[in-house]
């Protein structure tokens, strides 16, 4: 085995080209990764063409291909939902794999294709350009449709015939063919499945509800699933930018032939376990089992009987966000302890057990209640996974994958690689807590997305908290921490970009 897997991403930011491979090569393995000039940016579709060639160019040194689809056949992830090529374009493109499963029939092939999302608001920065009038009006139709069929109530009825008043015939029908292509093509990759040039398919769902065509959607697929019996290769479940992640680690492992860890979850709150996150449709505790299913593993009934222990910090009453402002005073409640679970996260790091944290209390970003007393309590640079990014499912499949590549180099008895490790946890704490938690909030009280100095504006801001963040930690003790190339990956404060380089200091 070359060691190498090839990924074509869902698009050019960082966690979804960049954060794969960071992980992987904690357990000794590389990804390949297509030139971030042929990936697209945003609305902009990548060059589909040729990131076909890329793929051919690379498949005969790499040992699998785990791909996106959404970039496959679109050209990215926003692109799916507003592309006007037709079924046929999009199938011809999707036929790729199947030629490439012909050539190298002995390598697996896993992709991934998301549900494609509603939202509920007027933004069309992601959207096609009659969400900024109609959004709202279109979730609405989406959610109480599926409503009525799923309760039959006169309500959800009425409301459907409301929302259809509202909404020009020509822009609702145009959505609900954009919908049909996309489900479409899911169908064909179903049959990817069952003719064998797919070896696993994920479906993510990308921010979802209760209800909604989403969801309709999701339910015939998974019927399909059930009735054709390949549900041990098919997974449907939350999420969307972290699916590269798992699939990637599940692969290595598979590849490896080693048996793949077994998890015991443990929460700050039992009552927030319970809860649905913001943008999923199910309790948290059931995405913790999804993204470990996802990976290919199981939640174990004790810790003393899991290989690793993952540590979920959950809301209070509610999933708060705050990047758009939502439920901040609803995270932070009486109906949870963080205290004792960072004192168990401590103890059981100190028995030897892996541990991981994954921070689930926000949406887009970590919990500023926790990380000062995580920080206190214990060495982060002992956890084998961090992360607190955007949604919780993007949060769980990371913290899942970061898990499993320091139990494989453990399993393999070779050297862990510490400063891969330690990069990781870092890279994930300065992002989804210093930049998203705390630069992020401070930038937006000064100024709107379209300042003309918004990137220096972050960029100092973010140094100077990367600065004083760090001398909290162990870090400040053995490395020297660079940070170059500040960037925004999209031109807005959403997310951020930045290069991190650690290196030890003399004598350590």
């Amino acid at each position: 085995m070359n060691k190498k897997i090839a990924l074509v991403p869902v698009d050019a930011r960082p966690v979804t080209r960049d954060l794969p491979g960071q992980i992987a090569r904690i357990g000794g393995w590389d990804v390949v990764i297509p030139p971030k000039e042929i990936l697209g940016f945003l609305k902009t579709p990548g060059d589909v063409d040729a990131v076909r060639e890329w793929v051919k160019g690379v498949a005969p040194e790499v040992d699998g291909f785990v791909i996106s689809t959404d970039m496959l056949c679109y050209g990215g992830l926003v692109p799916s939902r507003i592309s006007t090529d037709s079924y046929d374009v999009l199938n011809s493109r999707l036929t790729f794999i199947k030629k490439l499963k012909e050539k190298y029939p002995e390598k697996p092939v896993m992709a991934f294709s998301a549900t494609m999302r509603i939202s509920n608001n007027y933004v069309n920065e992601e959207e096609k350009p009659y969400w900024s009038e109609y959004g709202k009006e279109i979730y609405a139709y989406s959610y109480q449709y599926h409503r009525f069929l799923k309760t039959g109530l006169e309500e959800a009825q009425l409301l459907v015939k409301e929302m259809e008043g509202k909404i020009p015939s020509a822009i609702l029908q145009d959505y609900k063919e954009t919908r049909e292509k996309n489900y479409q093509l899911n169908q064909a990759l179903l049959k990817g499945i069952e003719e064998g040039w797919l070896d696993r398919l994920v479906f993510p769902q990308d921010d979802t509800s209760e209800y909604g065509l989403n969801i309709l959607e999701q339910e015939k697929l998974l019927r399909e699933v059930l009735e054709k019996e390949l549900f041990t290769k098919v997974a449907i479940y939350p999420g969307a930018d972290e699916v590269a992640n798992s699939l990637v680690a599940r692969m290595i492992y598979e590849l490896e032939n080693i048996q793949k860890p077994t998890f015991f979850s443990f929460y700050s709150g039992e009552k927030g376990a319970l809860i649905n996150a913001l943008y999923e449709d199910r309790p948290i505790a059931e995405s913790v089992k999804g993204q470990i299913y996802a990976f290919g593993s199981i939640i174990e009934a004790t810790p003393g009987e899991a290989d690793v222990l993952l540590a979920v910090n959950v809301p209070g009453k509610r999933q708060g966000d705050p990047a758009i402002q939502i439920f901040l005073g609803e995270v932070d409640t009486a109906d949870r302890n963080i205290g004792e679970w960072v004192q168990r996260i401590k103890h059981y790091i100190s028995k030897g057990q892996l541990v991981a944290v994954a921070d689930v209390a926000y949406a887009n970003g970590a919990d500023p209640a926790m990380i000062p007393q995580l920080l206190a309590a214990v060495e982060v640079r002992e956890l084998c996974g961090f992360a607190a990014w955007n949604t919780a499912g993007n949060t769980l499949g990371t913290v899942v994958a970061q898990a499993a590549m320091v139990h494989l180099a453990k399993m393999k008895d070779v050297d862990v690689n510490q400063y891969f490790i330690d990069e990781q946890i870092l890279y994930r704490l300065l992002e989804d807590y210093v930049y998203q938690t705390v630069v992020r909030q401070k930038v937006r009280a000064e100024v709107k997305d379209d300042a003309p100095d918004l990137a220096k504006r972050v960029e100092e801001k973010f140094l100077g908290e990367v600065a004083s963040f760090i001398k909290k930690t162990s870090y400040e003790k053995d490395y020297n921490g660079l940070i170059g190339k500040v960037f925004l990956p999209w031109n807005r404060t959403f997310e951020i970009g930045f290069e991190l380089e650690l290196k030890q200091k003399i004598g350590r």
